[in-house]
């Protein structure tokens, strides 16, 4: 049934996008008939026409518009379209995500860039479920509590963002795809512009790109194997552009153990696909786009920092050992018997994009998409918990269209305007039993059914004007509309399961109308050097939780409220002070979020949620230097100093305050740093790199009294190696071979032992008397990866 209905809402979408090719082909005849007009981009950026351009000749890789504005949803942005941005915005690369190793995603890229960390229970890892942390604001989720903002970073897949529009940990991490399938990532720090900018876009906007049609035919293959036994296997098809038309398909198989040591290898299976199909014609392109994706995880527990009397191996108060990094083993995990958790994300996106050229001087894009999300939430706890086991299968239906114009006035102007409406459906359904599931399917001891209807509606005007060759303005308001419908449904289903408790919190809904004004400004005192600076106030939906709960004042509820301001520098320059080319970017933020409500689960009853109400200031410099020194040797070094304080924080465990407390589970200093080298030889390149990434200490979450501490998680670094040989010495001999890669990484060389995440407990986890325990997710060791791959 479910199926059925996926495939009902997949032929609408292909309807409709079907209904807007006729009338895009029917516009651009009339428009080819009338005037010469360029074949666009996906851009969406308004640009002067250059003359007719034959279809059939048009590159769909070819270089996007100057302007930075109107292609962060398309194109991985280049040095100079940074260099002039009124954000703080950075890139990863092709070589960048080369660098990690195949079981890698773009997350586990972004953690070059100043200010972003990665952090889980294998944030080393793309099937393993991580939390982006970037300049003290959230995205993802990893189990532990105490986040000032879970769901702060819109996280987006080719311009289409896969929030939710509700849940507290609505995007999980293992949505990306892996490296392979990716050809870049674009990041603005901070709530960007009115164009860009969306639901969940307080703390940043990350656009993870996939790979696009490539104007020649190619295919390339690989496959890789590495630590835990891990394996990934990725294909790519791409026809070259016919007639205008050109396609790609892309698809990849990952499996890996965890290097959690127990009776259990914890294994991990990731399956995504890729399609996409474009079209060029004289008055712009259209494309239609699908991206599948299963991650069917098995994830290991938390393990105690220090033994806790009567926490054993067997469970509680069991003759067995103390369960601990101490006393079994830093990265020890109990046997599955014992306690086991069953994660499965999958994600379902279509959609299509449509940039037309209108007339000389105006531009319109087009986004359309439907998505249905779900997770498979399966745990049991036999050693800790009596054998309680739980069953959590959320899933949302959205569907979303996004419309831009972009006019370009006399006088250096260009004004774009437009907006998004977005609705979706969230269904929560959640069975806890007191007793094995096989024995208690029909008894659930505790049970909770809602749903969510959101209806989001935004618009915006956004003005860039040059009064000068070297100065450009760009203010912005944006109207945001935050519309939600709660209702709880376990009154009826109570009926089903005669034996079950429930909360009752009433049915609820709630409207939220605000502007966010925003201006932007770029400054070139020489052709080498641009200063900018940037000032936003936006807002962001209340999460669920803050509508099903019965403490919660509706009435006084506000939507969180970001008020942003950056300054900085950046410095692009060739042949100087005997290098090749460098790249510098420095920046100063202060960002002040406002209206947080932090969930705390008490130990005493764990369905029971209250909230932490707290206002924080993040502020902080971030750095980003680059430099090629000749063709073989470049370097590069990037850094971030956070300050992240609670302005004010309440308790509602302790009913205390806990104002000036530091922000928790974020690094308060960053630092990468790394050289590249590379040199060919007789039909080889040979490549070498080598980095360190440092993270210095972050600040525990007590969840005991449900607050921030000054008990901090201590600072670690990591030395990682990758080797390559790119050659084409196999082209005479394999049919069809342009080029051979074989790659090595090894991650963690020096084997550094260090916790990725700590927290207090409340007790919860594992009863007994771990009340105020540290809980800790160790780091992975010391792993490898070979990886073999043939472009044909």
């Amino acid at each position: 049934m479910k199926r059925n209905r996926l495939l009902s809402n997949a032929v609408i979408v292909a309807l409709c996008a079907g209904s807007i090719v006729i009338s895009i082909k029917a516009r651009a005849e009339t428009a080819s008939a009338g005037t010469s007009v360029t074949a666009a981009t996906e851009s969406g950026s308004a640009s002067t026409p250059q003359g007719p351009i034959n279809v059939g000749q048009v590159n769909a890789n070819s270089a996007p518009p100057s302007s930075s504005s109107g292609n962060f949803s398309n194109h991985v942005l280049t040095k100079e379209q940074l260099f002039t941005s009124s954000q703080a915005v950075t890139t990863v690369n092709k070589s960048e995500l080369d660098l990690f190793n195949p079981a890698s995603s773009g997350i586990q890229a972004l953690s070059l860039k100043p200010g972003i960390q990665i952090n889980g229970y294998n944030a080393g890892s793309g099937t393993a479920r991580s939390t982006i942390s970037m300049r003290g604001v959230k995205v993802g989720w990893n189990s532990v509590p105490g986040d000032l903002e879970t769901n702060g970073i819109t996280a987006e897949f080719d311009g289409i963002p896969l929030n939710s529009l509700i849940q507290g940990t609505g995007w999980h991490s293992v949505e990306i795809p892996l490296g392979a399938l990716l050809a870049g990532v674009n990041v603005i720090y901070g709530p960007g512009n009115p164009r860009d900018r969306w639901y969940d876009s307080i703390g940043g906007t990350i656009n993870f790109l996939p790979v696009q049609p490539t104007k020649h035919p190619e295919a390339k293959v690989s496959a890789a194997y590495g630590s835990d036994q891990a394996q990934v296997y990725t294909a790519i098809a791409s026809t070259g552009v016919h007639d205008g038309w050109s396609a790609i398909v892309a698809a990849d198989y990952a499996h890996n153990n965890t290097y959690r040591v127990s009776t259990f290898n914890w294994p991990t299976r990731a399956n995504q696909v890729f399609m996409k199909v474009r079209k060029a014609f004289a008055a712009g392109t259209f494309s239609v786009g699908a991206y599948w994706q299963r991650n069917d995880e098995y994830r290991p527990n938390m393990i105690p920092i220090t033994p806790i009397p009567g926490i054993t191996t067997a469970g509680l108060n069991q003759n067995a050992p103390l369960y601990s990094q101490q006393t079994t083993g830093f990265y020890s995990a109990l046997p599955n018997s014992v306690w086991f958790k069953n994660n499965i994300i999958e994600n379902y996106l279509a959609y299509s994009k449509l940039h037309l050229q209108l007339a000389s001087n105006v531009e319109l894009s087009n986004i359309l998409w439907y998505r249905h999300g779900q997770v498979l939430h399966y745990r049991i706890n036999t050693g800790f918990a009596g054998g309680s086991t739980e069953d959590y299968y959320p899933y949302s239906e959205t569907y979303g269209d996004k419309m831009v114009f972009d006019v370009a006035l006399p006088y250096n102007n260009k004004l774009s305007f437009g907006g998004y409406a977005i609705n979706s459906t969230t269904d929560n359904r959640f069975n806890g039993y007191n007793a094995l599931q096989g024995s208690s399917v029909q008894n659930p001891s505790y049970i909770s059914f809602n749903n969510y209807q959101n209806t989001y509606v935004s618009a915006f005007v956004e003005d860039h004007f040059k009064p000068m060759d070297n100065l450009e303005i760009v203010p912005g308001v944006q109207l945001v509309n935050y519309k939600t419908i709660f209702t709880n449904n376990n009154s009826s289903e109570a009926l089903n399961y005669p034996n079950a408790s429930y909360n009752t919190n009433p049915n609820t809904s709630k409207t939220f109308v605000r502007f966010a004004p925003s201006v932007g400004i770029t400054y070139r005192p020489l052709s080498w050097l641009t200063t900018y600076a940037n000032y936003a106030i936006t807002y962001q939906n209340p999460t669920g939780g803050n509508f099903n709960n019965a403490q919660t004042d509706l009435p006084a509820l506000l939507p969180v409220k970001s008020t942003d301001y950056e300054v900085g520098f950046r410095v692009l320059r060739n042949h100087w002070l005997g290098l090749q080319r460098i790249y510098l970017d420095m920046s100063y933020y202060h960002d002040r979020l406002a209206n947080e409500t932090i969930p705390i689960s008490l130990a005493s009853n764990p369905t029971v949620t209250t909230f932490g109400y707290g206002m924080a200031t993040l502020n902080g410099v971030n750095m980003a230097l680059q430099a090629d020194v000749d063709d073989h040797w470049s370097a590069f070094v990037n850094t971030s100093v956070l300050h992240g304080y609670y302005n004010q924080y309440f308790s509602t465990t302790t009913n205390q305050s806990y104002n000036g407390y530091p922000v928790t589970n974020s690094p308060y200093f960053t630092l990468s740093s790394g050289i590249k080298y590379r040199t060919y030889l007789q039909g080889m390149e040979l490549a070498a790199n080598l980095w360190d990434q440092y993270y210095g200490h972050s600040y525990l979450f007590d969840n005991n009294v449900g607050a921030p501490t000054r008990q901090t998680n201590p600072g670690y670094n990591l030395v990682n190696l990758s080797l390559s040989m790119h050659t084409t010495a196999l082209n005479g001999y394999v049919p069809g071979v342009k080029a051979a890669t074989i790659s090595v990484y090894l991650s963690n060389l020096l084997g550094r032992k260090y916790n990725a995440t700590e927290y207090v407990s409340a007790g919860g986890y594992f009863n007994g008397n771990s009340a105020g325990a540290i809980l800790a997710n160790p780091g992975a060791p010391r792993t490898f990866f070979v990886n073999a791959s043939l472009t044909f």
